[in-house]
């Protein structure tokens, strides 16, 4: 074997070597990618749902204290700045809808999300401080945890199929 034939035999391995690593690292890295946006989108319908339990229940709190007379206007004010914060936690997943959710999510989100401000417009009772004269209009807000709470089933429905749970 001549010395040329040997080098073109080493220039080639390295060639393949190179190449080789260079597949091995794009397959890599496009992997890497699909498993994090896999993620993303899972703690995405995770924070989601959360969202919609947790004000569903915070609103339940509020409402439960709200209807006892015997609750001190600061314990209200408490309980109702946690239906805010949940409002707020709510509205910022919604937010995240368009980047993560399908289509029909997308649109289950924004339904939800009309709902409840089309409630909090109305009511004002997510806005602090609580006036009495709020208090009558009270009766819309207590039906929001059950829609609330319906509207995570599509959403854990879909977020099991992302899974591939049947």
């Amino acid at each position: 074997m001549s010395l040329s034939a040997a080098w073109a035999t080493v220039l080639a391995a390295l060639i393949a070597a190179f190449l080789g690593s260079w597949i091995g690292a794009i397959a890599a890295l496009s992997r890497f990618k699909r498993e994090r946006a896999f993620d993303r989108q899972l703690d995405w319908y995770e924070r989601m749902i959360r969202a919609l339990n947790d004000m569903a229940a915070r609103i339940e709190i509020a409402s439960t204290f709200q209807e006892d007379d015997k609750t001190p206007q600061a314990q209200l004010v408490e309980v109702w700045e946690k239906v805010q914060i949940a409002h707020i936690q709510l509205e910022a997943a919604t937010s995240e809808a368009a980047l993560y959710a399908s289509t029909e999510a997308v649109k289950n989100c924004a339904r939800i999300s009309k709902v409840v401000q089309e409630v909090a417009d109305q009511t004002e009772a997510f806005d602090l401080p609580r006036h009495p004269e709020v208090w009558p209009k009270l009766d819309l807000i207590d039906e929001l945890p059950p829609k609330l709470q319906r509207a995570t089933k599509p959403l854990a429905e879909e977020a099991r199929r992302h899974l591939g749970i049947k």
